[in-house]
Formats: C-alpha cells, structure tokens, sequence
C-alpha cells in the first residue's frame, strides 16, 4: 500500500476534481488504502469488502484516524439496504468487480451500485481490459519489495477465466523462502458489462483507458478499462 499511495494518490484526486463527490462507497476497498485516500481529501467514505481479514486490517490501520471513514462487509450482490441512496460515488477499483462469479451475480451487483447513489450520482468500475491480452500468454503485471520480501504478480487468460499468479519470495531467509499463488477470476467482456450498466438505468456512459482519465480506451491495446456511468435524477 505504501509503493502505490502515491501514485493512487493522483488517481483519487482526479476522480474528485472530475465529479466532486462529498461522499463515496468504496466497493471492494481491501486493506483501505482507496477508501484513506479520499477520506484524506475531505471526501465521507465507506469501505466495503466481503473479507472478514480485511475489514480486521481496515479497522487496524483506521479506527483511531479521526477521518471521516467506515468500513462494513459484505458482497457486491447483497449490499445491505441502510446503504440505499447515501453516495454521490461507487468507486469499484483494481478489478474487484471480477470477484463476483457470475453473469447474473454481475448484473445484481451494478443494479445495487445504482441503489445505493444518489440521483446524479457517479458508478466508477475499473477492470482489467481482457481483450488486450493474448490467450495463454503469461502478461506480467508487477514487482514489489518491501522489508526483503519480493512479490512478483502475473496473469494469463484462458477463454472466460484469468488466472494470477502471484509469488512471494522472502530474502530474509538462507536460503531464500519462496511460495506460489494461483487465483481464478471470470473473465467479462467490455460488451457483458456495459449492458449490465445500462439495464440497471445508469446514464451518460463513458470509457477510458486509465483512472486519471486523461487516455482514451483502446479496445485492443488498453490494460485497464474505466466505466463511469451516471445515475439520473428522478
């Protein structure tokens, strides 16, 4: 989290500079770095995870902050109906929205985003851009160390999954101690998600190819794919 604040820094900020959200659900908010981020900047935020360890790290990390930020479980699929018309955002980043398993999973899911806005309210979706990686190639995605231990992440598509490969190596040890990582997500095409968005009501759909929103998407070269969609006023 500390490797990437920086940089997830700028991304938060253009996200606020774009749509000035004075509150915002962080869906799939992990450890809580996203969630911090625009707590940071004076945004009311609320993480979401379905990972009982890490709403245990969330709280860790930002119980005692003084920030204006909560956390709460639970699944995309099933948000709990206290969260109905409270945001004026849903950032879904770094592809959380492939933990849901399936097509109608995914569909229940965009039309609870649209619940819990409110009217002019703004869905971020972030996702891997799975039509620019070649089937059964290995595409590497990063290289972190912290404190000796070195993770090196990679993933490979196979028809409707993507595989990641995670390993950590500890370079503390003599020698080195290293285990391997294997994650299944579904995989969704551009096309299956943007006609869940528009069914669940959402309006004014744009695509980019980056979180600050500065690229343009390119469907055959672009890494990461950014959907923002506007819930309209009633």
């Amino acid at each position: 989290a500390k490797q990437r604040e920086p940089n997830h820094t700028k991304e938060v900020t253009a996200l606020i500079n774009k749509f000035h959200p004075k509150s915002v659900l962080d869906a799939g908010c992990a450890a809580g770095l996203t969630s911090m981020l625009f707590a940071k900047q004076g945004v009311e935020a609320v993480g979401l995870d379905m990972s009982r360890p890490m709403m245990e790290q969330c709280h860790k990390k930002y119980d005692n902050s003084k920030l204006s930020l909560s956390f709460c479980k639970g699944n995309f699929e099933n948000l709990p109906k206290k969260l109905y018309n409270s945001f004026d955002m849903v950032a879904c980043l770094a592809n959380s929205i492939s933990g849901v398993s399936t097509i109608v999973g995914l569909g229940k899911a965009i039309r609870n985003f649209y619940k819990v806005l409110k009217p002019n309210g703004v869905l971020v979706l972030q996702m891997l851009n799975y039509a620019s990686m070649k089937e059964g190639i290995i595409f590497p995605i990063k290289a972190t160390e912290n404190n000796g231990i070195i993770y090196e992440r990679f993933s490979e598509r196979q028809k409707n999954k993507l595989f990641v490969y995670v390993t950590r190596f500890d370079m503390n040890q003599k020698p080195p101690e290293f285990e391997i990582f294997r994650h299944q997500f579904d995989n969704y095409t551009t096309d299956q998600v943007m006609k869940k968005i528009k069914s669940a009501g959402f309006q004014r759909t744009k695509k980019y190819g980056n979180l600050l929103l500065n690229k343009k998407f390119l469907k055959l070269s672009s890494r990461d794919l950014i959907i923002t969609a506007v819930k309209p006023l009633d």
